[in-house]
């Protein structure tokens, strides 16, 4: 076997530079993709573009259309269902696992939510979604179930583009950490069912709030 160049294939780059400007919002729900404009803005030839595009569509994050091409996945009232059908199934049973645990330090939790609280008061969007993030993936973690860990990072990027709708508000933004902060002292209470019982009503809040949102965008 030979030795593997250090750099990622131009294709991947354009990929990860697409990938960013998606979840950050830059390139919004359903705007088309025009590979030409983007290839003379990126200062690469439509090839790698085009390998990019369908990485992306495998990751769900762009879609093929008969007449306009390529788009950035709409986030759908569907779509808001199935995620939050998920997030609800999984993180209950997360929270009760990590409830039921004798040996587990909420400590590291609790400093997550102080962050939060913080940047809910005046950090950036960016940085409190990162911190919503690590919150639910330190949880998946202390779970121990390995399975339900990498299902939910395989859903990250929806659901960072999903916390952008979420969070964009300075209520919900509040109401969240409040949401989080319960559920850490349920768990660290050692009480299963009740940190159940939060976890799913935080992920049902959470898609409420969403599916609100996405009814007033309708035309």
């Amino acid at each position: 076997m030979r030795p593997l160049a250090a750099e990622p294939p131009l294709p991947t780059r354009v990929a990860a530079e697409m990938r960013a400007a998606i979840l950050a919002g830059v390139l919004a729900p359903g705007t088309r993709i025009k590979q030409e404009a983007l290839a003379a803005e990126l200062g690469v030839s439509r090839e790698p573009v085009r390998q990019a595009l369908l990485l992306l569509e495998q990751e769900g994050l762009v879609r093929a259309t008969p007449r306009r091409g390529a788009i950035v996945a709409p986030l759908d009232r569907q779509a808001i269902r199935d995620l939050y059908e998920l997030r609800e199934a999984v993180e209950g049973l997360v929270a009760a696992k990590v409830a039921a645990r004798r040996d587990f330090d909420p400590t590291p939790l609790r400093d997550i939510v102080e962050r939060g609280r913080a940047a809910a008061r005046g950090g950036s969007l960016a940085h409190l979604i990162d911190l919503d993030l690590d919150f639910h993936m330190a949880l998946y973690e202390a779970s121990g179930n390995r399975v339900m860990t990498e299902v939910m990072r395989g859903q990250w990027s929806h659901v960072r583009r999903l916390m952008a709708m979420t969070l964009g508000g300075a209520g919900y933004r509040v109401q969240a950490w409040d949401e989080h902060a319960a559920l850490v002292e349920a768990i660290a209470a050692r009480k299963p069912a009740r940190a159940r019982a939060i976890a799913v009503e935080h992920a049902r809040a959470a898609r409420r709030h969403l599916l609100a949102a996405s009814k007033e965008e309708d035309p």
